[in-house]
């Protein structure tokens, strides 16, 4: 094997490093509600960092919901940095158990606003329909392969946790010493004070009108309206 042959072989066995900082990538990181903002920490075993992402705009890009807001990373020793109009899109939810949130009224809007029930108003709804005689599920049913309605799928189904692309982000901008050009924010919806109770029940309304079955663009445009009056505060 001659010299240039070893140093090619080399070349191919060794991992890829990140293009931004010459170290390590960061491809996701968790969040959680607080008020209008996902927060959560960024852990690169050395080092761990603060951050608040707190969208201020949203809106619908080629069906998908598209968020822009205040990115904010802190470090161990407290400082901050922060990147303005940083837009995540949303790529796919996952579905919750237990209590859902307690859908709203969409002001001024002539969509239909679909289901506000509370959970436990969900529940006596489906046990009344267990009451009543079953049906034979149709050819098409069967055919799509859907799954039978319960307390947390179909039309009483909501998002536990929304996966969001970030666009790619400047790391040294924001202090990090990781690759940020691919990161994923996984956010879990477990909210705890009346603002993020809020947002829960308006972003269950977009995923149901944009990632759902069957598309609702009057339902995703008066939801979208009523979550930037929410998110402006």
């Amino acid at each position: 094997m001659s010299s240039n042959e070893r140093q090619t072989k080399s070349r191919q066995k060794r991992p890829a490093r990140g293009r931004q900082t010459g170290g390590r990538w960061l491809y996701s990181v968790a969040a959680w509600p607080e008020q209008r903002a996902f927060v959560g920490t960024i852990d690169l075993g050395s080092q761990d960092y603060k951050f608040s992402y707190a969208p201020s705009s949203a809106e619908a890009i080629n069906k998908r919901l598209q968020l822009s807001g205040r990115l904010t990373v802190t470090n161990a020793r407290g400082r901050a940095r922060v990147l303005n109009s940083v837009r995540a899109t949303l790529a796919n939810s996952q579905g919750g158990v237990g209590t859902g949130p307690l859908r709203r009224q969409m002001i001024a809007s002539d969509a239909p606003i679909g289901d506000q029930t509370t959970s436990q108003q969900k529940q006596q709804a489906a046990g009344e329909t267990e009451k009543q005689p079953a049906e034979k599920p149709s050819e098409k049913a069967q055919a799509r392969g859907s799954l039978p309605v319960t307390e947390n799928t179909g039309p009483t189904s909501f998002p536990g946790v929304l996966y969001f692309h970030f666009e790619p982000l400047d790391a040294r901008a924001l202090g990090v010493t990781a690759d940020l050009s691919k990161v994923q924010l996984n956010v879990r919806l477990a909210p705890l004070d009346d603002t993020a109770r809020t947002l829960h029940g308006l972003y269950s309304y977009v995923v149901d009108a944009l990632y759902g079955e069957r598309t609702d663009d009057k339902l995703a445009a008066a939801a979208i309206k009523e979550l930037n009056r929410v998110l402006a505060g």
